[in-house]
């Protein structure tokens, strides 16, 4: 029997299963109306004399059971995703794992204290209608790039979003900031708040709590020791949107997803097909020199599967985070937990860890679940679809009203 429950895509029938696990075949009952009538399984229509069917019948599209075609078993595709597994457990783990000093015989090892960790986490609200958030865009020209200290790729006149608030907790969930931000020229260049998504609003972030992003900044610098290491999922674009420096201002960062992300074949039949070139002799056999990790050496390009904050929290903690309005002080905190929890995880573990969330149905993000566009602005690449729908629709309307006219 399935134990997914609610969560498994496929039709069970109940009634086919005996008590003892086997199956049971049933004769439809017949119909009084000898040409066709309509079940209400998914809408499909069955012939009134269809055929009763058993295991031993052949398993097509075309009859009154359509029960979809099953993969051919590929030895060489599965080969090709093994591979890719194996080359992701011999990558470096350094980043993330607990360091040890060696002695130089090598008869003893000293574990190296870890250095402080903290998480940061930015909501942006919209300074224009579209998506993209590389670096930050004050809608207002921009004239904090002048200021002092100001990295070079921290304002970006293409970019559609600007902070509105952090927070910052350290490794034992402890919050040590919680700021919010107030637009520059008291919001002049805002076109929305995202409120369904930050929770900010006019009143919010225009409030006497509101700082700038200056002195938000500052305070950030002021709490984070230089040899503090920040942790987060996708921390680059927060550090980036706030203008931090590594090596500067805090020691480095360490992308939790890089954890969790599942390497697979960049393209599986090319992979497939190096596979079987390999063991006929078309190709050599990859030499056990070198990096055994790289593409290279496994002779097919790979890539990552990453997954989402709220997918890795769902499946591995039971937690959803992100059902609704972000809470930055909860992202921070559950990646540190997520970090903690399996930096120093073996091989055989996160190998588990990865295939359960690569097998795990997908969780929808916020655009999916609720709407991809607030206030005309869009929250990912999926509003860009919806707003050219609209435009359709709306020059067909107009149309229609002027002909009317």
């Amino acid at each position: 029997m399935c134990n997914r429950g609610n969560a498994c895509t496929f039709r069970h029938d109940n009634a086919a299963v005996a008590v003892g696990g086997t199956v049971k075949t049933t004769t439809p009952k017949q119909h009084h109306n000898k040409k066709s009538h309509k079940q209400s399984n998914g809408g499909m229509t069955f012939a009134a004399n269809a055929p009763t069917y058993t295991p031993s019948m052949p398993r097509n599209t075309t009859g009154a059971y359509p029960i979809a075609s099953k993969r051919v078993f590929d030895p060489y595709k599965a080969r090709a995703i093994t591979l890719a597994k194996v080359a992701q457990d011999q990558e470096d783990r350094s980043a993330f794992c607990t360091a040890f000093r060696i002695s130089d015989d090598g008869s003893s090892k000293e574990e190296i204290a870890d250095p402080p960790f903290f998480s940061i986490d930015v909501e942006c609200i919209a300074t224009g209608y579209g998506s993209c958030a590389r670096g930050i865009n004050d809608g207002c020209g921009n004239e904090g790039r002048n200021g002092a200290d100001v990295p070079v790729g921290q304002y970006n006149d293409s970019s559609h979003r600007y902070p509105g608030r952090v927070a910052m907790v350290d490794k034992d969930g402890n919050v040590l900031a919680d700021i919010i931000i107030r637009p520059p020229q008291d919001g002049k260049g805002v076109i929305s708040y995202l409120t369904p998504l930050t929770g900010l609003t006019q009143e919010i972030c225009l409030g006497s709590d509101a700082k700038s992003l200056e002195d938000a900044v500052a305070t950030i610098k002021g709490l984070l020791p230089k040899d503090g290491v920040l942790v987060g999922q996708a921390i680059d674009h927060d550090v980036e949107w706030l203008g931090l420096t590594p090596g500067k201002d805090f020691a480095r960062m360490v992308d939790i997803s890089a954890i969790f992300r599942q390497r697979m074949p960049g393209n599986l039949n090319v992979a497939a097909e190096v596979m079987k070139k390999i063991e006929t002799g078309e190709l050599p056999t990859p030499s056990p020199t070198g990096d055994v990790s790289s593409d290279e050496y496994l002779g097919f390009a790979t890539r990552y599967r990453h997954f989402s904050l709220r997918h890795v929290c769902l499946n591995l903690l039971s937690e959803d985070i992100q059902s609704g309005v972000h809470n930055p002080i909860s992202d921070a905190s559950y990646s540190l937990k997520l970090f903690h929890k399996y930096r120093n995880a073996g091989v055989t573990q996160l190998r588990i860890v990865r295939d359960g969330l690569h097998r795990a149905p997908p969780t929808p993000s916020f655009s999916q679940e609720n709407t991809p566009v607030i206030d005309g602005v869009c929250v990912s690449a999926l509003g860009y679809n919806y707003k050219r729908a609209a435009r359709k629709i709306w020059r067909w309307y107009a149309g229609k009203k002027t002909a009317k006219c």
